[in-house]
């Protein structure tokens, strides 16, 4: 359920008394607080749980047309169609829990000790060269960023993900001890659009406020507003309610703060891992993109061992959107049901760019449409064509330069996608993990691709090289090689045997040219001797003469005693021990 008063927006769960269950982790053994958390569900509950739709069982006839709009208002808030990053969020956000809590137990005396000398102390201080606060221990808490295409519907992801999770659990006894705490599991605030750190601690306060019926707000929000005095206030809180999971939405909104206000930020939110063991989940759009690279290399501490980034762009034109466009085509009002055909698809992702929440809105106004318009309530594509002119006809613009390839600024439409050549720049730099879906992904896998054929190109061209050709020459058998060789599943050695044979067979042909028949008669060991020519013992040479005399290469050196045989040091060894 999510909550707005005022100026503070947090989504409240739901609360359940600890019932503790057995870990086949040791690590997560005897730990009250993870044991209390519910077994993880299956991709099947999953489903069941996620899936969503208007739910109407009348007969649709015997409805007028302000009844049938009603119907269709109802497709945006109401219809949600599990895919698999849904499952992933799922899966990441189950386990981030867990593993923040292994470095916070209730009953461990390290936890005890924290408490005594505070959490406020313990933050201030930060961590040493090898991860350690101040008192010696070293957490396990994670960090994530999830950055992507407004419109794709990540906030509403993880609403709905962290729905399936109780936010609070009540603790009283544990085995046989007195256990009197509780334990927030997650807790979903937005990021202050002032970007200062003092509105994210009243934000986090207000929140916490709501969920538990305590009075941190009014107790600390205002006294000594000083950011630096909230920050450390907070994270005494966080400790005190066992926080599991911090989700900080809308975090591009520091992007640009001003006098530094996204490092001190970035740098808070990073201590508060780093520190405390608090997971920390960011949610933004492209917006938010660069703000980890520069802000975190700056910040006093590092990023957490266990950061990493999910970037997700516009759906492709694949399973998940097949399966995605055709549950929202059933969700029709119309008079007569239109069938979903691939010229229809196809048209729907065209003006929409794969992106779910514009074609839900464009399905909406194409039945809002037929239903005031048509008579025949029919779905057509030039229908399709004209509502999507007039409904997406501020963003047509830049969809036409997109579909087009066209170099766009990327402050234009930087909550579309982010510019490729620095985003390019910032995948290969970054240290930490990063997960690319969607349509960007696509593009991602092709600069990939390219950049392997160069390093490959390079790698033959260097061989090549070494065996004594030239550097045009070596450039252009590479290229062959590798071209007529892209689509097959190639061992590298075979490519080199490949250019060998090409380096071979050229310097065989320029022999053959450039000798006079009295040289030609000379001894071929005559020859070799003259200078810039190869020994006789040389593997080139050997190599060579192979080639020329239809033996493979390891038969040429096995012949020239260069090859010992396979059974040579079994025998010295067992002569030895005789």
């Amino acid at each position: 359920m999510n909550n707005n008063s005022d100026r503070y927006v947090y989504l409240k769960g739901r609360q359940i008394e600890a019932e503790y269950y057995p870990q086949i982790i040791d690590a997560y053994q005897n730990n009250p607080l993870i044991e209390a958390i519910p077994p993880r569900l299956t991709q099947e509950q999953l489903y069941q749980l996620l899936y969503s739709v208007p739910r109407f069982t009348g007969d649709l006839s015997q409805l007028d047309d302000e009844e049938r709009l009603e119907l269709v208002q109802q497709i945006k808030p109401m219809y949600w169609q599990p895919l698999v990053s849904h499952f992933e969020k799922y899966r990441n956000l189950y386990t981030m829990i867990k593993i923040g809590y292994q470095s916070r137990n209730p009953i461990s005396p390290m936890y005890q000790r924290q408490l005594s000398i505070g959490l406020d102390k313990i933050l201030s201080a930060g961590t040493n060269e090898y991860g350690e606060n101040l008192m010696g221990n070293v957490q396990t808490a994670q960090q994530m960023a999830d950055i992507g295409l407004s419109g794709m519907g990540k906030s509403k992801s993880y609403e709905r993900v962290l729905s399936l999770i109780p936010q609070v659990i009540h603790h009283t006894r544990y085995k046989s001890d007195y256990l009197a705490c509780k334990q927030v599991l997650w807790l979903h605030i937005e990021c202050p659009s002032n970007k200062s750190v003092g509105a994210l601690c009243r934000n986090f306060y207000f929140a916490v406020d709501k969920l538990l019926g305590t009075s941190y707000y009014d107790d600390l929000a205002e006294k000594d507003g000083r950011a630096e005095v909230l920050a450390k206030r907070m994270s005494k809180v966080a400790g005190q309610i066992n926080l599991g999971v911090l989700v900080i939405d809308e975090i591009q909104r520091i992007h640009k703060g001003h006098s530094g206000g996204e490092a001190k930020m970035i740098d808070f939110i990073t201590e508060l891992t780093n520190s405390i063991g608090i997971p920390i989940i960011m949610i933004g759009t492209f917006k938010a993109l660069y703000l980890f690279k520069t802000s975190l290399a700056n910040t006093r501490r590092g990023i957490p061992d266990g950061y990493a980034e999910n970037i997700t762009d516009r759906m492709k034109d694949g399973v998940e959107w097949d399966l995605f466009v055709q549950g929202l085509w059933d969700l029709q009002y119309t008079k007569k049901f239109t069938p979903l055909t691939p010229e229809l698809k196809a048209a729907l992702y065209y003006h929409t760019l794969g992106i779910p929440d514009f074609a839900v809105k464009l399905f909406m106004h194409i039945q809002c449409h037929a239903i005031l318009y048509e008579e025949t309530e029919s779905i057509t594509i030039e229908m399709l064509e004209s509502v999507a002119s007039k409904t997406f006809r501020l963003v047509q613009p830049i969809f036409e330069r997109i579909r087009g390839e066209e170099k766009v600024d990327p402050d234009e439409y930087e909550d579309l996608k982010p510019d490729w050549i620095v985003f390019k720049k910032y995948i290969m730099d970054a240290q930490h993990r990063i997960t690319i879906d969607g349509q960007l992904s696509e593009e991602h896998k092709l600069i990939l691709i390219q950049n392997n054929r160069k390093v490959l190109i390079d790698q033959l061209c260097a061989f090549a090289m070494k065996m004594g050709t030239t550097s045009e020459k070596a450039m252009a058998f590479s290229e062959q090689i590798e071209l007529e060789n892209r689509n097959e599943k190639v061992d590298v050695e075979l490519l080199y045997s490949l250019i060998a044979q090409k380096v071979l067979a050229y310097k065989d042909s320029e022999t053959e040219n450039k000798v006079d028949p009295i040289t030609e008669s000379k001894p071929r060991k005559a020859k070799m001797k003259t200078k810039g020519t190869l020994d006789a013992d040389d593997i080139r040479f050997i190599s060579y003469g192979a080639n020329r005399q239809e033996r493979t290469i390891d038969e040429a050196l096995k012949l020239a005693g260069l090859v010992a045989a396979f059974d040579e040091f079994v025998e010295f060894a067992i002569e030895e021990e005789q």
